[in-house]
């Protein structure tokens, strides 16, 4: 099975960084409308900076180009049909049965909705991206070892679920192109939640500051005169001062803290640097890796040296905030194969 070309094949990230040089492939329309976008979502009063465009046009095209490079490595589109489920081992894999195949799209609503619509009416075929978590399971099978047949071996098997069927449409590139939008709204949102979080963090250290200042303030104030005179003689005195210099550490360390962000007079600028830097780095929020098994036809992962018959399945995972992994693969799904409505309570 070549499985050292294949290995050699599979190594790496896709779309680790992108060459500023490949930025001029991005028409400048849609550049500074991602740009606007970028404002839109996160923080509008940035247009008042002088020069915002300018400050962020390079990193937004550095997101899009990787975007961009990243969706177009998707793989697709994989025609799924009653046939190319006995005849693609792939497809036979993503899905434990023909009826569960049928099932999934007849059941998705926007697969629905799109072959529904006035102008999709003579459409036969639709296009779309097939999300699905991959998982590998422990069971107990059978195995041929040396003419031996034995019982209750502990196998590996690979299992697709939680199918989704999403930005269905007429054609592939189309259906990448909704893709890439999405991505990019979702670093968009990314970057507003590391917006959103510094803003908190700055009001958090003010509130803090104001009450610790205030109750320093007051015990300072109960400390003097008579009530300290008449507090020396007992064990209330080292407890007092023991709090005032606890406040005080408190308000170092606030301070400190503070220190490390923006001023208020700054923060336009502090969040325009900011947002340079997250949409810089668009690998950091979203990845594509290649993966590949050895699968036999009981859907087992197989060793490479395996003697058993086993077909390579290769597949593309995308990783989202270091949190979110699906397998990704745009397919193609013919509208005569979608069951009736009714079996799936839809109106």
């Amino acid at each position: 099975m070549k499985i050292l070309s294949k290995l050699l094949d599979m190594i790496g990230l896709v779309g680790s960084r992108i060459d500023s040089a490949s930025h001029s492939d991005i028409p400048d329309v849609e550049l500074y409308d991602a740009i606007e976008r970028v404002v839109d979502g996160i923080e509008p009063k940035l247009r008042y900076f002088p020069g915002y465009k300018k400050i962020l046009k390079d990193s937004v095209a550095t997101s899009l180009t990787y975007i961009n490079h990243l969706v177009d490595t998707v793989p697709g589109p994989l025609s799924i049909n009653s046939k190319t489920f006995i005849t693609d081992p792939q497809v036979k894999r993503f899905f434990s049965t023909l009826e569960n195949t049928q099932n999934i799209f007849s059941s998705s609503d926007e697969l629905r909705n799109f072959f529904d619509a006035a102008e999709n009416s003579m459409q036969n075929d639709a296009f779309a991206l097939l999300c699905m978590e991959e998982a590998e399971k422990t069971v107990l099978g059978m195995e041929l070892n040396d003419g031996i047949l034995q019982r209750e071996v502990l196998q590996t098997a690979l299992v697709f679920s939680d199918h989704k069927i999403l930005s269905p449409a007429t054609n592939e590139h189309d259906v990448r192109k909704g893709i890439k939008q999405c991505i990019f709204d979702g670093l968009i949102t990314h970057t507003l939640q590391q917006v959103l979080a510094i803003k908190q963090q700055i009001n958090n250290l003010d509130k803090q500051k104001c009450k610790l200042t205030s109750r320093l303030k007051k015990r300072q104030s109960q400390g003097g005169g008579l009530s300290r005179l008449l507090a020396s003689a007992s064990d209330s005195t080292l407890t007092d001062i023991q709090s005032t210099e606890s406040i005080k550490q408190k308000i170092s360390e606030n301070k400190k803290m503070r220190k490390t962000l923006p001023k208020s007079w700054d923060t336009t600028k502090y969040f325009l640097e900011l947002i340079k830097s997250t949409l810089n780095q668009p690998e950091n929020f979203i990845s594509i890796n290649k993966k590949y098994f050895n699968i036999n036809k009981m859907g087992i992962i197989c060793d490479d040296n395996s003697s058993q018959e086993a077909k390579c399945i290769l597949f593309k995972e995308i990783t989202i905030a270091n949190v979110l992994k699906r397998v990704v693969t745009i397919v193609r799904y013919p509208r005569s194969d979608l069951l009736p409505k009714k079996t799936f309570n839809l109106k």
